[in-house]
């Protein structure tokens, strides 16, 4: 039986051999298959998990730079509202509302029959002179004693009105001089509106005895008026230049931080992929050793100069991250009063012959604040042709003593900032780099666009409010109009809510911003070379 079987096997051996060789080849080649298709498999869930790592770790960096941002931003306001402090000049004008002393009030008091019909006369004038301005757009205010009233509901008028209603016996005909300083007052905050009621219910009080009084009292008050009328010139040159000065700062802040957060970021991210594949390695040659001598000196295997090389070139250490982050000192202290006197040389060349009482619709005030940003973003070239500004001087320091300072003033010890760091420098070459480039030009083209919008969205409808409750067919026919004075008040106190508001509307416009995203991600990505 044996021998049958042996011979049924040897007579087909062929056939058998080609059996076994296809149904080996076929599992060799499913095996090889497998594995590459885990490899493949393994792959991909690498590169995915990779990904993943990689978007979670910039949404995490985006958080951390708003929440840089915010806590910036005390410090930048302080500065900005100290050094432009409209509400000093205010009290100042508010200073011109104290009652006349009793002495005085004697002195002035009528005496003559003719002075007492004059006044008389003054008062019952039904035709009141028109109030007129001078050529340069400052405020000069002649009116008569019709405009002012003597009823107590007078206090609770527009303020604008009020301010328009002053006696000619109180404002002379004036064209007064621009003053370039003008001393502030730190004093509490209080509204334009309040203060300027306040002045202008004082001033009520008695018309008969102001156009009642003699020529030398005339004399003595005017002076006073001179300085009442350059401070409202000052008043409205420093409100928009400190709302302007606030959304270019704040907007050169945001960006700057997203640079310097996306640079660091990137570092830190490269640096966690170099320890991973460190462990990895390491890992791997543990698990495949088995010689006593790869266990005994498993160290020496394990070193891999070319990986600790550059391990070593990509860490940041915890001095040269404070030192980067340190630069922000500049914007915060030196910066924003070069953005400062731009944005004030725009606004007076802009807003110097729009006087206070001028009537302006919300496109009106578009138009004027796009011609001084106009201004402030571009310069004339020797060629007569306009160029963009960089604004690199605002967000950086140019000279290497101007550097040295900043780090010194930014709490480094004097030995830390003069020490040589390679890294450093290499951080400020690549911001340098940055802000000089065209991708930053366009963001903050955009992102000044944006915070103009919040602008206008944050004071429109304080300003025009009260004309969005009338008929739509009548807003389609007639546009509202505001005085320019009317405005000042709104706009001083959007300053401090975007300073201070909580949530804070611009930092999260300009943080939701689709330019401003995607030059965090070409920064924070642009790592590729060094892995080649």
């Amino acid at each position: 039986m044996f021998h049958a079987l042996g011979n049924y096997f040897h007579e087909r051996r062929r056939g058998l051999a080609k059996a076994a060789g296809y149904v080996g080849g076929a599992y060799l080649v499913g095996r090889y298959i497998s594995e590459r298709l885990e490899d493949v498999r393994n792959s991909i869930l690498q590169e995915r998990a990779s990904r993943e790592n990689l978007r979670r770790r910039f949404e995490q960096n985006q958080q951390d730079i708003s929440f840089t941002v915010m806590a910036l931003l005390p410090t930048l306001g302080k500065h900005v509202l100290e050094g432009m402090d409209v509400e000093g000049v205010t009290k100042e004008l508010q200073a011109f509302a104290r009652p006349i002393p009793a002495h005085l009030q004697q002195e002035q008091h009528p005496t003559t029959r003719s002075e007492s019909s004059v006044t008389s006369s003054v008062e019952n004038n039904p035709n009141p002179e028109p109030d007129t301005r001078s050529d340069n757009g400052s405020v000069s205010v002649v009116s008569s004693a019709e405009g002012v009233q003597t009823d107590m509901s007078a206090s609770s008028t527009s303020w604008v009105d009020q301010f328009s209603s002053i006696g000619s016996s109180q404002v002379s005909a004036i064209s007064p001089a621009p003053t370039d300083e003008v001393p502030h007052r730190s004093q509490p905050l209080s509204s334009l509106a309040d203060s300027i009621s306040s002045m202008s219910s004082s001033s009520v009080a008695g018309p008969s005895t102001s156009s009642a009084t003699p020529d030398r009292h005339l004399d003595a008050l005017s002076p006073a008026t001179r300085s009442k009328a350059e401070l409202w010139r000052e008043v409205k040159m420093l409100t928009f230049t400190r709302t302007l000065t606030v959304l270019y700062s704040m907007t050169l802040l945001s960006l700057f931080t997203h640079i310097q957060l996306s640079i660091l970021g990137r570092a830190k991210y490269i640096q966690s992929l170099i320890q991973q594949e460190r462990d990895e390695r390491i890992r791997e040659q543990l698990e495949y050793s088995t010689s006593v001598y790869s266990l005994f000196w498993g160290d020496r295997s394990l070193e891999d100069p070319e990986t600790d090389k550059l391990e070593e070139s990509e860490t940041v250490s915890e001095e040269t991250e404070r030192k980067y982050l340190t630069l922000s000192w500049w914007i915060l202290h030196v910066g924003w009063k070069d953005v400062g006197e731009r944005v004030r040389r725009g606004v007076e060349e802009v807003f110097e012959g729009v006087s206070l009482k001028t009537k302006l619709t919300d496109a009106d005030v578009h138009r004027l604040i796009c011609d001084v940003r106009r201004r402030v973003e571009y310069e004339v070239t020797f060629e007569g042709k306009e160029r963009r500004i960089n604004f690199m001087s605002t967000l950086l320091p140019p000279t290497p003593e101007t550097l040295q300072h900043v780090l010194t003033q930014g709490g480094l010890p004097t030995w830390l900032a003069a020490t040589h760091d390679p890294k450093f420098d290499a951080f400020l070459s690549e911001t340098r780099t940055h802000v000089a480039s065209g991708s930053f030009e366009r963001v903050l083209e955009v992102c000044l666009d944006r915070a103009t919008d919040v602008l206008f969205n944050g004071v429109k409808k304080d300003i025009f409010g009260t004309h969005l409750q009338d008929d739509d067919d009548f807003l389609g026919k007639a546009e509202h109009r505001e005085r320019l004075a009317a405005m000042l008040p709104t706009l001083a106190r959007w300053c401090h809510v975007a300073l201070e508001g909580l949530p804070n509307e611009l930092v999260d416009s300009l943080a939701d911003t689709r330019e401003v995203t995607a030059l965090s991600a070409i920064i924070y990505t642009n790592f590729e070379d060094r892995f080649r």
